[in-house]
């Protein structure tokens, strides 16, 4: 059963790092028994009594001898889960398992903590040879006597009594939950547990593979490191819980002993990696920036020292030191973005808070604090799967969000923004499809071109502003006035463009007159003065399927031209010629 990180970093921090759980007095003086009918479903712990060493390591008959001459050696602990520190020392439970029938009872004795570096089983029967089983981190798997992940022994009890004693030792946090039940009831307890494990890994392992894939397909680092804070948490945990072990490397047994601390390391850099990355903490909290990478500059120089003199103690401690720090880290770093605007950081704040808590929770569980349950025990997990899925939601909400900025951008590159028609931008690729379809087809099409009538004479007597409130005013009209399916667009300056689908000359120079009319009709005041305008449409219609849209402008330009030469305020209609377009007069000689 694993605890991760933010599991034995609340642990710590509730000062159970240097001393079992608490004595009962009333419990000395006698060796527990367990009765071997009984088919245990949860932890046994509190049933059985304990004793630490105190410094060289003793022998099976030592301790026999210890309890013999002074049974007070035992203490009981009060709590269905024994809980040492860092490197706290070998411990050794003792039990006598009494069969009170005539038949062997199959029991299977199991300490439920996959990083135990060794558990020696002994079992002592009068009558009969002592019994040794051997587990843990420091044998490889197919070398252990149970070829498990959890340090376990199956033995036969005969009738009457036998005494069980178990030495654990670890360098990592001592956490021991026994348990004593039949093999059926011990092979439905691991099926739920794979059952669960599976549910948790399978979704870590799914969004990390999701975001390595749009990694490797946007190049955005945000997905990289997300993938990494996933997949360090999966190793870290697979190499705590025995899964690494059993499943990855089953012979690699220093390896293993340095996993938990390297990994542990790993994880936390991913994580403020993904976090500072997302939140943009280089732009928006550079100092906290800076400190964040001066701090693991320090902290990956001090896990090197210990790796290269072999002090694995110190760096577990590292290791467990820093847990809390990161959990701090990324709690100030969501809360301030948040308070700063960051719509996207609570997704990432509540990630965070549902990992802190769900650890908290199992901490308290396993420690005693709070009566254990398996919820309880299992909070850390479903913890660190919400706090994924919440961050892969607050991705989603980012890339919502940039896409959103990025269409905003793009449709105010096509938009005039005084007007809120569509500029040459976002007219020519609409027009120039509507233009090949049409053409390709043999059907009537026509473009106008409109332009404002003494323009320059306006801005320079009512000024910019006044013009700016004719060109908005005369768009409006346009706008209005035009037919459904028409194309308009601000052409630039006071010139406009519209494209006629389905429309011949005749119909074509109907349409500009209703423009030009209602132009003409149109009054705007300002500042008690009213403004009067009047505009100048040129109208062209292609001759041939040949004509490209840009020569049909141009004509229509032209004509344009000869509508100003002639007086203004009216419309001056025809088809696309052959010449070249530089060789057509335009309007812009004569505004």
């Amino acid at each position: 059963m694993p605890h991760y990180w933010p599991l034995l970093c609340v642990l710590i921090l509730l000062n159970l790092t240097t001393s079992a759980a608490a004595e009962s007095a009333d419990d000395y003086g006698s060796v527990p028994v367990i009765d071997a009918q009984s088919d245990y479903p949860g932890a046994v712990t509190d049933r059985v009594a304990f004793l630490a060493e105190q410094g060289d390591r003793l022998s099976v008959e030592q301790v026999q001898s210890l309890i013999g001459r002074n049974p007070t050696v035992l203490t009981r602990p009060q709590t269905s889960v024994l809980v040492n520190g860092i490197n706290s020392g070998a411990i050794w439970l003792a039990a006598d398992v009494l069969n009170p029938t005539e038949e062997l009872i199959l029991r299977r004795v199991s300490v439920r903590t996959g990083w135990l570096e060794r558990v020696d089983f002994f079992l002592l029967t009068e009558d009969r040879p002592p019994q040794h089983f051997v587990s843990g981190d420091q044998i490889p798997l197919d070398e252990r006597s149970l070829a498990k992940r959890i340090p376990s022994a199956d033995y036969p009890f005969p009738p009457g009594k036998t005494r069980l004693l178990l030495r654990i030792q670890t360098a990592d946090p001592m956490l021991v939950p026994l348990y004593f039940s039949s093999i059926t009831t011990s092979h439905g307890r691991e099926h739920s547990e794979t059952a669960f494990y599976s549910f948790v890994y399978g979704a870590m392992f799914a969004l990390s593979a999701y975001n390595l894939m749009l990694f490797a397909g946007l190049r955005q680092r945000r997905y990289l490191f997300y993938s990494l804070y996933m997949g360090s948490y999966l190793a870290m945990t697979a190499s705590y819980s025995g899964i690494g072990m059993a499943l990855l490397w089953p012979n690699a047994v220093a390896w293993q002993q340095w996993a938990p601390p390297l990994l542990m390391l790993c994880f936390a850099s991913a994580g403020l990696a993904f976090a500072t990355n997302f939140l943009n903490t280089k732009r928006h909290q550079p100092r906290l920036h800076r400190a964040i990478q001066i701090f693991f500059g320090a902290y990956f120089a001090l896990v090197t020292t210990c790796i290269a003199l072999n002090e694995q103690g110190p760096a577990l401690r590292l290791a467990f030191l820093v847990v809390p720090v990161f959990s701090a880290l990324m709690l100030y770093m969501g809360v301030s973005s948040w308070l700063s605007g960051n719509q996207a950081a609570r997704y990432f704040l509540l990630g965070t808070l549902a990992s802190v808590v769900g650890a908290s929770i199992s901490a308290l569980t396993v420690s005693g604090v709070i009566p254990y349950t398996q919820p309880g025990y299992y909070a850390v997990d479903i913890g660190m799967v919400l706090d994924a899925m919440l961050l892969a939601l607050a991705l989603a909400d980012l890339v919502r969000r940039n896409e959103q900025a990025r269409m905003t951008a793009e449709r105010n590159a096509r938009i005039d923004p005084l007007t809120g028609l569509n500029n040459r931008r976002g007219f020519l690729p609409v027009a120039e499809s509507l233009w090949s379809l049409v053409s390709r087809k043999n059907r009537n099409i026509c473009v106008v071109v409109i332009d404002i009538d003494h323009f320059k004479n306006i801005n320079d007597q009512y000024g910019h502003a006044a013009g700016d409130r004719v060109l908005k005013n005369i768009a409006a009209e346009l706008d209005r006035s035009r037919r459904k399916g028409d194309l308009l667009a601000r052409w630039g300056g006071e010139e406009f463009t519209l494209l006629l689908p389905e429309t011949d000359q005749a119909e074509a120079k109907k349409v500009a007159e209703r423009f030009r009319h209602n132009i003409e009709q149109l009054v705007i005041p300002d500042r008690g003065k009213l403004i009067r305008c009047t505009i100048s449409v040129g109208v062209a219609s292609p001759h041939s399927e040949h004509v490209s849209l840009d020569h049909a402008i141009a004509t229509a330009d032209h004509n344009l031209y000869q509508a100003k030469v002639q007086g203004r305020n009216q419309v001056c209609i025809g088809s696309t010629s052959d010449e070249p377009e530089k060789d057509l007069p335009s309007a812009e000689k004569i505004r």
